[in-house]
């Protein structure tokens, strides 16, 4: 017959308009393109209605030989039965991977039996683990890690030695899921594997498995390959146990500090997951490293410590006539200008702060002053709130607090100004209000250890 005068059914409208009985019966048509077809849209369906024809057109026979497109169909029609997921596909998937003569149904079958998770598949699985193509041997192990089934176990583990360095990292993924603790020192060896890609799977089911495998992770920090330790500290990281803090921080400071940038960059991100607050002061130190990777690590990692709560701490700023301690979530700067001699801002510039210098000012009373400082208020059209005189060691200190109201909002002021013999320093906060308040405690911090220095 003249194969232009075959009738093709339209099997992209079919599958659009989810035409099931219409593609079970083009998957048993004359012509093997459209078998081809409908076997694919059936899988993008995934409609249980068709599992029994699909099992039909899974199904291998001698005289196929002859047609190399219908393994195409049997290939399609595993992975669709794999996606519907019916246990009456089972024992046919069994079949199609332990006997077809094509491989990559093989291995379409055995990801299938791995996608419906039924246990009596384990044993025919570690069957096809002896398969002569790695691609199924991959998926065969692939599947059994999705069951998780622990009589797979030791074959699974054997997987590790494969020739094939495809089998062996995703034997140690699957390895980690069947065994759990029961699988760290083999995963363990495996590290040694020369194919790096298998190492990385390696330390990824490490990972997976969790607290358990910290130690020897711990252990692989002495490795000499910079990538592996730079894996390793991420995952410690990740996992988040403490007993990971005291190594990660040596990679910091000390005389064991890794010289690979990407090392400490890892170990610094890996502190600011685990949280610990032993962490701060080298993190702190490591502000200062030489590369900006390393220093955004290093801030970031501060950054969420800081927001746990769990610790606080702070700077000093110091330029020999005044001193003051802040938190190390602001930013401070030096400025030029003879009057304006430091700037700073915090929580992304929503709250700012000056610190002023006035000097010969010995002969203003601390009346005057309080009076010149109403007037500085005054003149920016703030409302006053509140203000207070106070002496603290040697100093005149007067505080306002104020707000300068707008058409869409307000800002709230405050001023603390400090008289020490001639000269005055008054230090300027302006930010808005929810804002204002929940930085008291750390506006109180600059306030209250700020000195003018021996004069």
């Amino acid at each position: 017959m003249d194969p232009t005068l075959v009738y093709r059914p339209d099997i992209d409208e079919m599958e659009k308009g989810r035409d099931v009985e219409g593609l079970i019966k083009a998957l048993d048509h004359e012509d093997f393109i459209t078998r081809k077809n409908a076997a694919t849209a059936l899988k993008n369906v995934g409609d249980e209605r068709a599992v029994e024809a699909l099992i039909q057109a899974l199904s291998y026979e001698d005289w196929q030989d002859s047609y190399i497109i219908l393994s195409s169909v049997r290939e399609s029609s595993a992975e669709a039965l794999g996606k519907i997921g019916d246990k009456r596909a089972v024992n046919p998937l069994i079949n199609a991977m332990l006997e077809d003569v094509d491989e990559n149904v093989r291995w379409k079958a055995a990801r299938a039996l791995g996608d419906i998770g039924d246990r009596s598949a384990v044993e025919p699985l570690t069957e096809a683990l002896k398969d002569g193509s790695w691609h199924v041997r991959k998926d065969a192990v692939v599947a059994l890690g999705k069951i998780g089934d622990e009589q797979a176990f030791e074959h699974v583990a054997d997987a590790l030695e494969d020739d094939e360095g495809h089998v062996r990292k995703y034997a140690a993924l699957a390895l980690a899921k069947i065994g759990d603790e029961k699988a760290i020192p083999y995963l363990v060896e495996t590290l040694e594997d020369d194919d790096t890609d298998v190492q990385w799977k390696a330390i990824i089911a490490l990972e997976k498995i969790g607290d358990p495998a910290v130690e020897p992770l711990i252990n692989l920090l002495k490795a000499d390959n910079w990538h592996v330790k730079g894996k390793v500290a991420e995952i410690l990281g990740n996992i988040g146990d403490e007993r990971a803090v005291e190594p990660l921080i040596r990679f910091l400071v000390g005389g064991k500090k890794s010289m690979n940038k990407y090392v400490r960059g890892k170990a610094a991100e890996a502190l600011g997951n685990i949280g610990d607050e032993r962490a701060v002061e080298p993190l702190i130190k490591t502000l200062d490293d030489k590369y900006i990777y390393v220093r955004l690590k290093a801030e970031d990692a501060l950054e969420k410590i800081r927001s746990t709560g769990k610790v606080f701490w702070i700077m000093q700023y110091d330029d020999g006539e005044i001193s003051f301690d802040y938190p190390t979530t602001w930013e401070v700067t030096e400025n030029m200008d003879e009057t304006k001699v430091v700037k700073g801002n915090c929580a992304n510039s929503a709250l700012t702060f000056s610190i002023n210098r006035h000097e010969d000012t010995g002969d203003i009373s601390p009346e005057e002053f309080a009076e010149i400082l109403k007037n500085v208020f005054l003149i920016e059209n703030s409302k006053i709130i509140s203000s207070k005189a106070f002496k603290t060691e040697d100093m005149d200190v007067y505080r306002l607090l104020g707000e300068n109201p707008h058409k869409t909002s307000n800002t709230k002021i405050m001023i603390v100004a400090f008289k020490k013999r001639d000269l005055l320093y008054y230090i300027w906060f302006s930010g808005e209000p929810e804002i204002f308040n929940n930085l008291q405690g750390d506006m109180d911090l600059i306030t209250e250890s700020f000195r003018i220095q021996n004069l």
